[in-house]
């Protein structure tokens, strides 16, 4: 065997193995495209949950529901980012636009579950199956329970964008800007078995101008969000930066009121420009 030889086996057994649990939208995409253009880490399986908003409800339903709660115009900002982001893919060339979490798992032969529950036993089978080092969440839409976080020599991390403790819940981005913060933020932190918690291992800080759209942020974040997860995955000289995240508040889905507040305000959900490659 030469020395390139082992040279090559060594730097694959030093590659940190990730599964990557996401909901498909150009966030997602954002992230997987990182983790795979990085040589220090290998994505080796994706799960992709397929819920909206509970798991009993189908697309049209939870569409509907969505409705209910937030209005059209929020409805429409997440179809646009999600289903409409996926459903252009075959025009993704000619659009340049980014690639979909399905259309990238193919393109580089990783393998991918799409899933109503990820904690069900024929999920966790296909997590063992993976063996992954790491499970790494980002725009998931599930809570991981005990049945997937106590998996032996298996580490649970999750990309949230904004400065843990604040802002725990459902688009924080949004709820920053309606309050009119001045920076948001992102945080990689540990799993456990409550949504956004556990021990936060980095965050990353930047500023907020309402003159740019929830969207833009939202792209902004889960990008340095996945720098923050490779740099934690692979050095080991990062340790915890901060005791385990207490804060109780936690914000649901924007509602019809808050929408127009935030309208009013002068804020932006998205701009279509923003479907293109960065």
């Amino acid at each position: 065997m030469t020395e390139n030889s082992k040279a090559d086996i060594k730097n694959r057994m030093q590659t940190k193995r990730i599964i990557f649990c996401t909901y498909s939208s150009i966030y997602s995409s954002i992230v997987l495209e990182k983790l795979i253009g990085d040589e220090s880490v290998d994505v080796v399986a994706i799960i992709n949950s397929t819920r909206v908003i509970n798991p009993k409800y189908g697309f049209i339903r939870g569409a509907l529901k969505q409705i209910q709660l937030s209005g059209l115009r929020y409805a429409s900002y997440l179809f646009i980012v999600t289903d409409l982001f996926r459903w252009l893919q075959p025009l993704s060339n000619l659009l340049k636009f980014e690639k979909s979490v399905h259309s990238l798992a193919k393109h580089h032969g990783i393998p991918l579950m799409d899933t109503l529950d990820m904690n069900q036993a024929k999920t966790i089978s296909f997590i063992k199956q993976s063996m992954p080092d790491y499970l790494l969440g980002a725009h998931l839409n599930q809570l991981v329970k005990p049945a997937v976080l106590d998996l032996p020599n298996l580490q649970c991390i999750n990309i949230h964008p904004s400065n843990l403790p604040s802002y725990k819940g459902v688009d924080p981005v949004f709820h920053a800007l309606l309050n009119q913060e001045s920076e948001i933020g992102v945080t990689l932190h540990s799993m456990s078995e409550d949504f956004d918690s556990g021990k936060i291992l980095a965050k990353k800080t930047i500023s907020a101008d309402t003159n740019e759209s929830v969207c833009f942020y939202n792209c902004q974040l889960f990008e340095e969000g996945v720098k923050l997860a490779i740099k934690w995955i692979t050095d080991e000289t990062i340790v915890d930066t901060e005791f385990n995240n207490v804060s109780e508040n936690y914000d649901t889905w924007p509602s019809r009121k808050q929408i127009k507040q935030f309208k009013k305000s002068g804020n932006k959900l998205i701009n279509l420009s923003e479907l293109w490659k960065r």
